[in-house]
């Protein structure tokens, strides 16, 4: 793995938690980790596919996740619990965007898949490319945690179809409704599979997550008042990218329906009301 790709995730979490949560985790010295133990309680994992392959894990301690999801929600949490792992999601969500906002930057084209979160004590985390992963340890003033990352660059015709989904051991806390479960990345771009395929299959994923938004708050009238404003904000972002990903699909479809003569030789229209010039008054 190429340790230029470690900054667009430090400068995620580092972007993600200031904004957030309103704590800016101090990073420590990176450091390669070669066994599956997760350094922490409690962890969030996600796939990442496209130019980049691998997985994102981010696992915190109980006393330091509590800590972060009190200040992003305006609850208090001394353990563990089912809003805090969604927090933990969710944060792990977000560090991945904005971590592959970055590499797309650098003219990459990176998916993810939807994260997973698993919680008990000396749980382990088996990256998906099974190679040493670079950590990036972090301390707050209410404990630490790690950014822990697995990924290397591909080349298009290496691509393959294939789940890049995660394997976890010990307790799996699910942040997906039951039948997204298991579900093969849908935007794994293959061999052989066109990009309106690829954007298809993106759109379709966008707005299942924003289908499943809207349900929860539909469905769950006594969420808590931040978490229904951390999920609100959401829908507009989500809106944005299904409104770009329709217009990227639009135009490729208007592209596929101009012959190559009217690539070649344009018409350039002068006047569009189309008279005809040569005709005789």
């Amino acid at each position: 793995m190429d340790v230029k790709f470690i900054n667009p995730f430090l400068l995620g979490t580092i972007e993600v938690l200031k904004k957030m949560a309103f704590v800016e985790p101090r990073p420590g010295k990176v450091y390669l980790k070669e066994t599956n133990l997760a350094h922490g309680d409690v962890s969030g994992i996600i796939g990442i596919t496209g130019d980049m392959v691998g997985s994102l894990a981010i696992s915190f301690s109980e006393l330091c996740i509590c800590h972060l999801i009190s200040r992003m929600l305006g609850e208090s949490y001394n353990e563990a619990n089912k809003e805090v792992f969604d927090g933990v999601g969710e944060l792990t969500n977000m560090i991945s965007g904005v971590a592959r906002t970055y590499l797309e930057k650098d003219g990459m084209a990176v998916y993810a898949a939807i994260p997973s979160v698993v919680y008990g004590k000396d749980h382990t985390i088996n990256h998906i490319l099974k190679t040493p992963s670079i950590v990036i340890p972090f301390k707050t003033d209410e404990g630490s945690f790690v950014v822990d990352v697995c990924i290397k660059k591909v080349s298009e015709e290496t691509r393959i179809a294939k789940n890049y989904q995660v394997l976890n051991q010990k307790t799996l806390v699910n942040t997906a409704e039951p039948e997204k479960q298991n579900k093969p990345d849908s935007i794994t771009p293959a061999a052989g599979v066109d990009k309106k395929t690829i954007l298809k299959n993106k759109l379709r994923e966008i707005n299942s997550i924003r289908d499943d938004i809207v349900r929860q708050l539909s469905e769950k009238p006594f969420m808590a008042i931040s978490q229904r404003q951390l999920l609100k904000k959401r829908i507009p972002l989500l809106d944005a990218q299904i409104k770009r990903l329709r217009l990227d699909i639009s135009t490729m479809d208007m592209l596929a329906n101009i012959s190559k003569e009217d690539l070649e030789n344009p018409k350039i229209v002068t006047d569009y009301q189309h008279y005809d010039t040569n005709k005789k008054k």
